[in-house]
């Protein structure tokens, strides 16, 4: 509740109305992409480099809270603060499907790209086939 004062403190010159206006647009935002490549390319136009690594951070620290990582294993590993973990532990707390379902779709992507990535090449006379990259990327896997 300290942290949504503190942001109403700064936006407090919005009515509920354009609040509701402004977080409906990021909303749109995100649903205007279809794939993985319009994903990226939504990203890279709305957020900063650093406003993306801090997404991803959250997301790497929600997973290791998820797997049963401890706070301090997740700031040694991470090299993240220790007000930070405690931070995506409360949002997750309060935003449980949320997470879940970045977790979980999160999982599916790398499944399927890991299951697509190599594919096996050579005449069928062939006992032991090569393998070669398939040219597969995570952005290219349907969500």
């Amino acid at each position: 509740m300290l942290q949504y004062n503190k942001l109403m403190k700064r936006y407090g010159f919005l009515d509920k109305e354009q609040i509701y206006r402004v977080l409906n647009k990021v909303r749109d935002a995100f649903l205007a992409a279809k794939g993985g490549e319009e994903v990226e390319e939504v990203m890279s136009a709305l957020l900063t480099f650093d406003e993306r690594m801090k997404v991803g951070r959250r997301v790497q620290i929600a997973e290791m809270l998820k797997s049963g990582c401890s706070h301090e294993e997740i700031v040694q590993e991470l090299k993240v603060g220790k007000s930070t973990v405690a931070l995506v532990n409360r949002l997750i707390e309060e935003h449980p499907k949320g997470y879940e379902l970045v977790l979980r779709r999160g999982k599916k992507v790398e499944e399927e790209y890991m299951n697509k990535r190599y594919k096996e090449v050579g005449g069928s006379e062939m006992i032991f086939k090569r393998r070669e990259y398939s040219g597969i990327r995570r952005k290219d896997i349907k969500r």
